[in-house]
């Protein structure tokens, strides 16, 4: 995604009233609404479950990726920079910063071969390694893992495919996309807005119950990310929502569904300020009372929270301006399901 003034905002790791005021339960007749909708053969048209609802989110990455060096001796660091992602040493695969530790002391040798990634492209370095404390390391720092809250999108009933975040899950140090060998969702309980000051960016925080995963992904792309659930279907309280196209979005009044206090999901009022076709997003302001009240805008985690406008799905919220928690960006939906 590119947006002109993308140095002034930062990523945030989650109808019509009428339309809204109806909170239904599909348990017990959403196979027969799927069924009615293939017998329709309605090719043209899209229906998708919106949901809003707050989940934690872990994943471990494809390899170990670099976010520091001990020292810039450049013995020990052999041409990696902060960023690169580690695949293998000594043509051994690395899985996650613990396989590190093993291959160099199964080895035990003063300098190794490291193969890497760096902008979808393999690279290779020669560096030496430390010993310390009888143990073979690199000098440098490297992370595996990953966690945090965020909010879903919507869900497909047919493909049981869920989308997310509406923004590639990134590195907190180094800033870059992360490869996602695999990730899983989890329902998150004890949810806390911690709202914007003049030294922090709001954010939400929560407890992530990590022995019930209620899905998993390994797809993380720019657009957000795609994954199957596994046992979610008592979430589904919303009814199922046409999918709008990118042409069908019109400035004015909108709708952002999320999380209430109470744990329901609730539609809050925005305005869609401005429609940028080229880059396949919208700018928006929060202009619902209740939501500032409750979050004071947009905070980290509320990424992914579903657009609706004209009882249509017309997106997903994916970026706050740093200095104004009021207005930030939202990725087209039709953009977001490409993935």
């Amino acid at each position: 995604m590119k947006i002109n003034n993308r140095k002034k905002i930062i990523s945030i790791f989650f109808f019509i009233t009428v339309f809204l005021c109806v909170i239904l339960t599909f348990n017990n007749h959403r196979n027969n609404t799927i069924e009615a909708f293939k017998r329709e053969g309605n090719s043209s048209k899209q229906f998708l479950y919106p949901l809003g609802n707050i989940v934690g989110i872990k994943a471990d990455t494809n390899g170990a990726l670099v976010i520091g060096f001990e020292e810039s001796n450049v013995e020990y660091i052999g041409g990696l920079k902060i960023g690169d992602n580690i695949v293998s040493i000594e043509n051994k695969k690395i899985s996650n910063s613990q396989d590190i530790t093993n291959i160099l002391n199964n080895i035990c040798l003063d300098e190794v071969k490291i193969v890497y990634e760096r902008n979808n492209k393999l690279g290779e370095a020669i560096i030496k390694t430390k010993y310390e404390n009888n143990k073979y390391k690199l000098g440098l720092w490297v992370r595996d893992k990953i966690s945090g809250i965020g909010t879903l999108t919507c869900y497909n009933p047919i493909t049981n495919e869920f989308y997310a975040i509406g923004h590639g899950i990134c590195d907190m140090d180094t800033d870059r996309l992360l490869t996602i060998k695999k990730g899983n969702i989890y329902k998150a309980t004890n949810i806390k807005i911690l709202k914007q000051n003049k030294n922090t960016i709001g954010q939400l925080k929560g407890i992530i119950d990590y022995n019930n995963s209620v899905g998993d992904f390994n797809l993380n792309t720019n657009n957000g990310i795609k994954g199957s659930f596994s046992d979610y279907s008592n979430e589904l309280s919303l009814p199922l929502v046409e999918v709008a196209s990118r042409d069908e979005i019109k400035l004015g009044d909108a709708y952002i569904l999320f999380q209430s206090k109470e744990g329901s999901i609730k539609s809050y009022k925005i305005k869609i300020e401005k429609i940028l076709k080229e880059e396949s997003n919208m700018l928006i302001s929060v202009v619902d009372e209740e939501l500032i009240d409750y979050t004071g805008g947009i905070v980290k985690g509320m990424s992914g929270a579903p657009i609706i406008q004209n009882n249509k799905l017309i997106g997903s919220l994916t970026y706050v301006f740093k200095h104004n928690p009021k207005k930030g960006y939202g990725i087209f939906i039709d953009e977001m399901l490409k993935l």
